[in-house]
């Protein structure tokens, strides 16, 4: 909260990422629908019939204009379609490749400001951006190799032969829809465990300035190994504050007959708490690991030459101290 611009910063990198894709989109039912009723009607409200319409003839970019664009339905659609390894629209991957890139290059620089718990300049921020990126790079190849196995091995063996074998004489399909939801809790379960090792990875990477990405995964899953209720317990946490934003986003989350002005307001109030909360996520894994390693005091006021790392500055901060 002390930090705005690094809200005000994520915030404007997801609105110049989203915002060709929404031009192109535009673009294209303003060509479909022309100088006609049918667009006075489209523009009053939702047109369900013209959409139908529109969808049987778009291509790329066009066929993510669906009813699932309403209200909640196009957060339950992405979580959705990554439980279900559905296929992306090739152009919604190339704009999702590029918003990953953009948030590898700056979570050095957001890791880096929240470590050190105090201001500082944008020339330190964006150094440190540069420095990180190269390492989250290699580290986020290997992290990609392991979602990509469990995607393409677990994923199956949970979902497809598991299912299958538990659900073979079932005669209820409420036992069924049981045992599937259990399967998907497995399965979100591995990924957590891959995402909560890899954001410790980062934490000491950037905190203790390591440039080998293996022997800071090694030295992530000596943490989470040694203290695992209590990183389990932060983890948690941080996602109920997520699931509780989803909660209100169902409630107040813009439908048909919205009127765009608070459509547009609403949206852009939701993604402003997603993106604190994970921002949230990240301070609050670095202020555990710097608690628990004996680091709480790295934001005295002593500020160093860059490159140091905030390990260093925590040693001379202390060091000044006493």
């Amino acid at each position: 909260m002390r930090a705005p611009a690094l809200t005000l910063g994520v915030l404007g990198l997801t609105f110049l990422l989203a915002l060709p894709l929404a031009i192109a989109l535009r673009g294209m039912i303003e060509e479909h629908l022309g100088a006609s009723l049918e667009a006075d009607r489209a523009a009053a409200e939702w047109h369900a019939g013209w959409a139908a319409e529109f969808g049987a003839q778009a291509q790329g970019l066009g066929r993510t204009f669906t009813h699932e664009i309403l209200g909640f339905g196009g957060t339950l659609a992405n979580v959705s379609g990554l439980l279900e390894r559905r296929e992306l629209n090739p152009t919604l991957a190339g704009a999702i490749v590029a918003y990953v890139a953009a948030w590898i290059f700056l979570s050095g620089g957001l890791l880096d400001r929240l470590a050190r718990g105090r201001p500082i300049r944008t020339a330190a921020f964006f150094s440190a951006c540069g420095v990180y990126f190269v390492r989250f790079l290699r580290l986020a190849v290997v992290i990609g190799a392991v979602y990509w196995a469990l995607f393409r091995w677990l994923h199956p063996f949970l979902l497809t032969t598991t299912y299958d074998r538990l659900t073979r004489d079932l005669t209820e399909e409420r036992k069924g829809l049981l045992i599937r939801g259990g399967l998907y809790l497995a399965f979100v379960a591995a990924l957590a465990v891959v995402n909560l090792i890899a954001d410790f990875a980062k934490v000491r990477a950037v905190v203790e300035d390591r440039r080998s990405m293996l022997g800071a995964l090694g030295a992530s899953v000596r943490f989470v190994r040694r203290r695992p209720l209590r990183v389990l317990a932060l983890y948690v946490l941080n996602v109920l504050a997520v699931l509780v934003i989803l909660r209100l986003w169902l409630q107040v989350a813009p439908g048909a007959a919205t009127p765009s002005w608070w459509a547009l307001f609403a949206a852009q109030l939701y993604l402003l708490f997603r993106v604190w909360a994970r921002l949230s996520f990240m301070a609050s894994e670095i202020v555990f690991f710097q608690g628990e390693l004996a680091h709480a005091d790295y934001a005295a006021a002593p500020e160093p030459l860059w490159p140091d790392s905030p390990g260093v500055e925590a040693i001379q901060n202390l060091t000044r101290q006493n």
